[in-house]
């Protein structure tokens, strides 16, 4: 699995021009299931971004995760994360998984998300969206689960 998160003031997902859903303070966490990935990554992924220090503490350090301060989570499926691009000009997408395999684990992830205390709001699996976010900092994470 393949994760980027930014740290945002904002985020809020369009889809057909209209508003499907948006966060306050939080993180935008973009999400790539590979081939090779199973439920178990996560799991591993809940823990990773929810225990992350994203956030300055009041001595200005960043040491403040999202359960500390409150904050919210988008999350959005967006499998162009695990393109290979190291040749040629046109990336090849081999190493992400499929819709049929890379669906249901998404839909178990926002599963997961809800049975958490953590407050988070989502895209829409295959949908085409706009994307509009204030990246604060800006403080941007690449992931590997």
């Amino acid at each position: 699995m393949q994760a980027l998160a930014q740290r945002v003031s904002s985020a809020t997902v369009f889809i057909n021009n209209e508003a499907h859903s948006s966060i306050n303070r939080g993180v935008l966490a973009f999400v790539c299931f590979e081939k090779h990935d199973t439920s178990e990554v996560i799991g591993s992924f809940i823990s990773k971004i929810t225990n992350f220090c994203f956030f300055k503490d009041d001595s200005n350090m960043m040491t403040a995760n999202l359960k500390e301060i409150d904050a919210e989570i988008m999350i959005v499926s967006q499998f162009t994360l695990a393109a290979v691009t190291d040749k040629g000009s046109k990336p090849s997408f081999h190493r992400s998984a499929g819709a049929d395999k890379a669906e249901p684990l998404y839909k178990e992830l926002l599963e997961q998300l809800s049975g958490s205390n953590i407050r988070f709001k989502s895209g829409v699996f295959g949908a085409e969206m706009d994307i509009h976010s204030v990246n604060c900092g800006p403080v941007t994470f690449s992931f590997t689960i």
